[in-house]
């Protein structure tokens, strides 16, 4: 009976667990929404974070203990699936957060920075870290062209290498050092139409390019690029701290696409 008693007690921690983490995920999603509005993906950690609370409050509530009324072998196939997947993650996740954080500083051939969002003509909070790292690029080497890509999306009132230009213009960079790749639709492609471009434009044969994104970005974008046959360094831009679980979270899933569809 104490043993019983115990074992009951331990499952209601877990419970009040899940509970506390579902409502800080239901929290954080409000909190992102209220901040910046959509964000693609965000809604997933609301949807997990009720569910938790659901299915906690009924553990706690009326102990039916649905986990264990599930045969066995499921339970089995579940718990080995799920090792699997926490294994492929922390992997992932491991290399997403390495490549973010280290800084080529060599000089390149060529600057690039990947498109982000925009709001109508206005630059997303993403897309304002890229261009800013880019300003502090340029400084240290304002003698290497820089190569805006982003084409132009839904919601888009311009393409986002036009909105990349006009702010670097703004802030000083020489409009003849800036290249302008405007029809790329994802970063696969970004990288694809960049190296025709490369291809037409460099007098060297292999052009080494420096590529500012954010960081939670950049291994994705360097594996992509060397896809495509470009010499990338990485130079990452900071990402949004409020929002950066979110966007290390999603990426995970475009890491795993990039893998199995090489784009």
């Amino acid at each position: 009976m104490k043993m019983k008693k115990s074992l009951v007690g331990k499952s209601n921690l877990i419970y009040k667990a899940f509970m506390i983490i579902g409502i800080i995920l239901v929290l954080y999603y409000l909190v992102l929404k209220l901040m910046f509005g959509f964000i693609a993906f965000s809604s997933m950690f609301c949807m997990l974070g009720i569910v938790l609370i659901i299915y906690s409050f009924i553990e706690l509530k009326f102990q039916i203990n649905i986990w264990g009324k599930i045969p066995k072998i499921i339970r089995n196939i579940v718990t080995i699936l799920f090792t699997i997947g926490l294994v492929l993650f922390i992997s992932v996740e491991g290399l997403i957060i390495y490549n973010g954080h280290h800084v080529d500083k060599e000089k390149p051939d060529y600057l690039m920075v990947l498109g982000a969002g925009l709001r109508g003509t206005k630059i997303s909070t993403s897309l304002l870290y890229r261009l800013e790292t880019a300003l502090d690029f340029h400084e240290l080497y304002p003698d290497v062209k820089i190569i805006v890509s982003g084409g132009q999306g839904e919601g888009e009132k311009i393409s986002e290498a036009s909105a990349m230009r006009n702010f670097l213009v703004d802030n000083g960079v020489d409009s003849s050092q800036i290249i302008m790749e405007d029809k790329s639709t994802d970063t696969y492609e970004n990288f694809l139409y960049t190296k025709k471009i490369l291809d037409e434009e460099s007098e060297v044969k292999d052009p080494t390019v420096t590529v500012i994104s954010n960081n939670f970005h950049m291994f994705r974008a360097k594996f992509l690029a060397k896809e495509v046959g470009i010499n990338t360094l990485g130079y990452p831009a900071p990402s949004h701290k409020v929002s950066a679980i979110v966007f290390y979270v999603r990426e995970f899933f475009g890491v795993i696409k990039a893998f199995v569809f090489k784009r």
